[in-house]
């Protein structure tokens, strides 16, 4: 995870500490970010991540008493790296200071460097913070598209298809009472919901939790709104998955086990009660979540309901999508145990899902192996350790039919010189998980299989090398493959580092898989896709006030039988501008793109505001502009402004529909306040 940072200026977020490794590790994050967008071709929630950051910050992890799992939460330590700090650790007993960790095997000066805001050297203490110590956090954002869509237009008889402004409103808010007590309360209306009607009381989407942790039997509650992950995610997984990325030797999933959540994906997380008991070896943990989900119903000829999809986009806009709104009953329950046994974690658990309606999704091919029905079981028992210098994870699960699957993966360091990590992925035809999200090639996983190699080479010249390959296999047709069919991915990373001022990088992405192609017949034929993407990073920073970063990208695909596309190009400059006194900091983006076919559509992550996520595909012709400002009047006050525009050569219209733009500008302001207690 230790490369790319030309991406600092992408992410643009801060949590106003003035230590620049803070922004660097920011960075860090906005990769994953970036390759899960690719990956899932949409934008998403990824607030678990930035969470997660934001936590480990405020509350450095205590190097001296870490257990694996709290090292974990570090998402660029690899496994390797984190047993050989445990077992050095082990051998001295205590680190005193960043210096004596360089004795650990795998730990360079970069790593170090990203680890030294987020971690501690005190020794444990059994003191206990006073409980009438309070820290708050609120967060309030207001944006907008400044041209009108055709939605917000009065028709003749003066109403409009959307029924609520063009203004998406944002409000989170987190307390902490000493060490124990934690609640978060969040609020979120989307760009044409209505507010304070008949329809919808308040804002469209609000939630929170309420959290305490003891220190005995009872380790934690959480009631409200939470997240789980279990193993690798065959059978349970909320938030963000684990995606293939350049960092190569990073696909065992490392979410947290379990943790409260204020994502705004309304179609994610849990809702409802868990508990952790146990101790320090053994944790039991019981959860339920009872929750409301929006659905398509349909109405059988016999007069029975039936859900035909689970819509996960959370609007709520026309009477039809308020019709779907929060129509169908969502239970999840079960119970899971985690043992600590020396070098291993095992972790085994079942859980029962059920849905007030059935599930009968329409009748294509590619549909059958989507989950029906209204209820579904699964079953897991997943292992994580080390044996000597091989690092060792594995999850198998069942459903309620006693069909398979299986992850498993070993990383090894041979003499310290590479990292390899080797997997394996087996999922039956018929398995279903509704709640699962393992690392795939396709969101429907069932009836694939893969094997995945990935290698992490440090080279000399301050040269790192990083490659992976995935073959896969699925014996089932997906959309838009109307056949059993295999591919693989293949992509190569040189990284160059001199200096902690100055990063340069090529990355080389080659995707083979197949798909439908046209041939005149009333059936499709297959034929094998093949993408290219090649991307030129580089970021300078020549003094502590100006950093300097551009990206080009060229991506070309064909297909077989029909030839190749014309490619996609992306060229992108950002500036950063940083106050020397910390309180005004300044992003832009000026980028020019050609992609006029969306095969060849190129993600790039960009520059926004803490806690707003901003992933888009450039695909057309014309050119972006972003001007991002964030400005700290007073301690503990920060301030947001943002400006972001689409200018299209090749059209007069942006977007179709209710969506669509008048012209070929498309700009969009954005204002936030954070204020800390």
């Amino acid at each position: 995870m230790l490369r790319s940072l030309s991406v600092i200026l992408m992410l643009g977020l801060a949590l106003s500490l003035p230590a620049q490794d803070v922004q660097d590790i920011y960075g860090l994050a906005a990769e994953i970010l970036e390759n899960t967008a690719e990956m899932l071709d949409e934008e998403g929630d990824y607030s678990a991540l930035i969470d997660q950051i934001a936590d480990l910050i405020r509350n450095p992890i205590n190097i001296n008493s870490a257990t694996r799992e709290d090292l974990n939460r570090i998402f660029f330590l690899s496994d390797m790296q984190i047993e050989a700090l445990l077992f050095q650790r082990y051998q001295n007993k205590a680190f005193y200071s960043i210096y004596e960790l360089q004795a650990v095997e795998g730990l360079d000066r970069r790593t170090l460097e990203y680890m030294e805001p987020l971690i501690s050297f005190g020794i444990e203490s059994q003191a206990v913070e006073t409980p009438l110590k309070v820290k708050g956090d609120l967060f309030l954002r207001s944006q907008f598209q400044i041209q009108k869509r055709q939605g917000y237009k009065e028709r003749e008889d003066g109403t409009t298809y959307y029924l609520g402004d063009r203004f998406r409103h944002y409000g989170r808010y987190e307390m902490q009472v000493g060490k124990q007590w934690q609640m978060g309360l969040i609020a979120e209306k989307d760009p044409g919901e209505p507010m304070f009607t008949d329809e919808i009381k308040t804002f469209d989407f609000v939630s929170g939790y309420l959290s305490w942790k003891g220190n005995k039997v009872l380790k934690q509650v959480i009631a409200g709104q939470y997240r789980m992950s279990a193993g690798q995610g065959l059978a349970l997984q909320t938030g963000m998955a684990p995606v293939k990325s350049s960092d190569a030797i990073s696909i065992r999933n490392r979410q947290q086990v379990f943790g409260p959540s204020l994502s705004a994906t309304e179609s994610e997380g849990l809702y409802g009660l868990i508990l952790d008991l146990g101790t320090e070896r053994l944790s039991v943990i019981p959860f339920v979540s009872l929750r409301k989900r929006d659905a398509r119903l349909d109405t059988l000829s016999n007069g029975d309901i039936v859900i035909r999809s689970l819509k996960t986009d959370g609007y709520h806009r026309t009477l039809t999508e308020l019709s779907q709104r929060r129509n169908a009953d969502e239970t999840a329950a079960g119970l899971r145990t985690r043992l600590y046994a020396g070098r291993f974690i095992v972790d085994g658990g079942f859980m029962h899902y059920m849905l007030e309606y059935p599930i009968e999704p329409e009748q294509e091919t590619y549909r059958l192996i989507y989950f029906k029905g209204s209820s579904n079981q699964n079953y897991w028992l997943s292992t994580e350790g080390s044996i000597g210098k091989v690092f060792l994870f594995s999850e198998l699960a069942f459903d309620k039919t006693g069909d398979p699957a299986i992850w498993a993966g070993l990383q090894h360091s041979p003499k310290g010189i590479l990292d390899v990590v080797l997997a394996y992925r087996r999922i039956d035809m018929g398995y279903r998980a509704p709640l699962g999200a393992p690392l795939t090639e396709a969101s429907q996983p069932a009836g694939e299989s893969g094997f995945y190699t990935g290698i992490s080479i440090p080279l000399p010249a301050a040269l790192t090398l990083d490659t992976y390959i995935d073959y896969y296999r699925h014996k089932w047709p997906k959309y838009q493959i109307d056949a059993p069919h295999e591919g693989f991915d293949w992509l190569v990373v040189l990284c160059h580092k001199p200096s902690k001022e100055w990063e340069n990088s090529i990355r080389l992405r080659y995707r083979d898989k197949p798909v439908n192609i046209n041939t005149g017949e009333p059936a499709p034929a297959v034929a094998t896709r093949s993408q290219t993407q090649l991307r030129f990073q580089s970021s300078y920073m020549p003094s502590k006030i100006w950093t300097f970063s551009f990206r080009a990208d060229v991506q070309s695909v064909s297909h077989a039988g029909e030839g190749k596309l014309p490619k996609g190009y992306f060229f992108a400059q950002d500036v950063k501008l940083a106050a020397p006194n910390k309180n005004l900091t300044i992003n832009a983006r000026y980028a020019l793109f050609d992609a006029e076919e969306y095969d060849t559509r190129i993600f790039a992550y960009e520059p926004d505001v803490l806690y707003s996520f901003s992933t888009p595909a450039y695909y057309g012709k014309g050119s972006r502009f972003i001007l991002m400002a964030k400005w700290t009047p007073l301690p503990r006050l920060d301030l947001w402004v943002r400006y972001a525009a689409w200018k299209y050569s090749d059209r007069e219209e942006i977007g179709t529909g209710q969506n669509r733009i008048s012209g070929d500008l498309s700009s969009e302001l954005k204002f936030q306040i954070r204020k800390r207690f």
